[in-house]
């Protein structure tokens, strides 16, 4: 029987953002689930003010409690250092990171810190917040088409600042040496807001396989690279023992 499949969205997102993924997995033979990370469906900017990274994890650990035997856990983004604390928390049958932030400070690139400066004080504050248009095509979206871009936007909803704060800080820290499970790293070698750099280091940190994927940046759970980036999670997820 194969496992199921746990999708974890990043910040800003929703499970919506998965659907062609979670129908991609689910064609190849999968039972896939999508939860919502707390205050994101419907976008609640009012339970976000309060909500901590620990209550995502919570949540996560919740939605993992539901399924049948251990997952495989895929997460994008957030999702992706989300999948890292769960696997070190309760049994995976391994964890796929997707454009993963890494455990420690958020890095900062160059072409982020424009658009993260108008930001900072609401996440210094702990204050509910959500990116600019521009700032997510330029840093998020930037190797799609225009049309897709277009679907995907009106699904981003607002963050807590007092995870981004915790995220900038460096505060939301994983015990590797806890996670047991395999462990597969995807990440594009053009991605503006979590650098390559960072997946290489991950890959390091679990001594996992990397895949990373030339040409393309942050949004690799796009309908259109279904072929360039969920293939290989395929492949990689039957060839497991």
């Amino acid at each position: 029987m194969k496992p199921p499949i746990l999708l974890l969205h990043g910040a800003c997102s929703q499970p919506a953002h998965l659907d062609a993924w979670q129908a991609f997995f689910a064609a190849a033979g999968y039972a896939c689930t999508a939860p919502a990370l707390p205050g994101h469906v419907p976008d609640d900017p009012g339970a976000l003010a309060r909500l901590r990274m620990k209550d995502y994890l919570a949540a996560v650990v919740a939605a993992h409690a539901e399924c049948e035997r251990p997952p495989i856990v895929i997460g994008h983004s957030l999702g992706g250092l989300l999948a890292q604390q769960l696997a070190a928390q309760v049994d995976c049958a391994a964890i796929v990171l997707v454009a993963s932030l890494p455990p420690g400070p958020l890095p900062m690139t160059a072409l982020a810190a424009p658009h993260f400066l108008p930001l900072a004080p609401l996440v210094l504050l702990g204050r509910p917040l959500r990116p600019t248009r521009i700032g997510l095509e330029m840093l998020t979206l930037h190797d799609l088409a225009v049309a897709e871009r277009e679907e995907i936007l009106p699904d981003f909803v607002h963050e807590s600042g007092r995870v981004y704060r915790s995220l900038v800080f460096g505060l939301a820290r994983v015990d590797s040496a806890a996670v047991r499970c395999p462990v597969l790293v995807v990440h594009g070698k053009s991605d503006r807001l979590v650098p390559l750099s960072t997946g290489r280091k991950l890959a390091k940190r679990y001594g996992a396989e990397i895949v990373a994927l030339p040409g393309h940046g942050h949004w690799l759970i796009a309908g259109s690279l279904l072929e360039t980036a969920a293939a290989p999670v395929l492949d990689w997820i039957e060839s497991l023992p």
